[in-house]
């Protein structure tokens, strides 16, 4: 049985450092929205972490599990009182079972646009054991996230073992190339997002292997995820030893579109927390 715990702001919880999910970072998140009281996307989210508990933890989660969980993010939304927020689930394996922890993570600034770097000297294994999993495991994305930063960009465009582009650190990429929309294969070894799920079912987007060369024909480029959504791309620097290379301004009227498309997809989906 599935034990639940929220942590309220100003709250501390203990574990104990021999417990796996310290010591060797063995726990898996969700991060959701909600928007205007409403929670985005949650029977998504539910059967992701339903599915890599099973397959990390050997940890079947119940459809009672699920629905205490929401009652209990209701709950939680209501002690907070906040109608937009970004809240947190981590499910971990103690010694006693199964636990799912619901607390607030910082909402960031959301800039209008972006600008991306090319980083090709710390490829992502598309063949390592948690591909697909979103897990504690996280040090390598959030370090180059910082490092990205440091030198003046929103985040770094990754490509795996094989030169083929990957994903950022935190979002999956899109690019706009005439009347084609295309997005990197799920064989490259990304993180299957939930917006990049919404959109492939929703547009007639193309899955395939895009080499760096590719980039230079590209009209347009943007980012998702569950927290920015949809992320116009203007310039992607670190492209051999070139210039960067900026994105048509006509793009963006498509990426905009596409926004539309996905707020009606979003709310049609959304449960009323209040």
């Amino acid at each position: 049985m599935l034990r639940i715990e929220k942590i309220h702001p100003g709250e501390q919880f203990t574990i104990d450092p021999r417990e796996s999910a310290f010591s060797y970072g063995a726990g898996i998140f969700e991060t959701l929205q909600v928007a205007e009281g409403y929670l985005q996307f949650w029977s998504r989210h539910w059967s992701r972490l339903k599915a890599s508990a099973l397959r990390l933890f050997s940890c079947d989660l119940s459809a009672e599990d699920e629905a205490a969980s929401l009652e209990a993010i209701k709950a939680f939304c209501s002690d907070i009182g906040q109608k937009d927020q970004v809240l947190k689930l981590s499910l971990i394996v103690l010694a006693t079972g199964p636990v799912l922890y619901i607390y607030l993570r910082e909402r960031t600034v959301q800039e209008a646009s972006v600008k991306l770097y090319l980083n090709q000297a710390h490829p992502i294994n598309e063949n390592a054991l948690h591909v697909g999993h979103k897990t504690h495991n996280y040090l390598e994305n959030i370090w180059l996230l910082r490092e990205a930063k440091l030198t003046g960009y929103a985040d770094y465009l990754r490509v795996n073992t094989q030169g083929e582009l990957c994903e950022t650190c935190i979002g999956n990429c899109f690019f706009i190339k005439g009347d084609q929309i295309i997005t990197p294969s799920i064989d490259t070894g990304l993180f299957p997002g939930i917006i990049r799920a919404v959109l492939l079912e929703a547009l007639p987007i193309e899955e395939t292997q895009i080499k760096v060369e590719d980039l230079l024909v590209m009209e347009g480029c943007f980012v998702t995820n569950s927290i920015v959504e949809i992320l116009p791309v203007i310039e992607i620097a670190g492209i051999s030893k070139q210039t960067a290379h900026s994105f048509s301004g006509n793009a963006l009227s498509k990426i905009e579109e596409i926004k539309v498309t996905l707020k009606t997809i979003a709310k049609s989906e959304a449960i009323n927390l209040f």
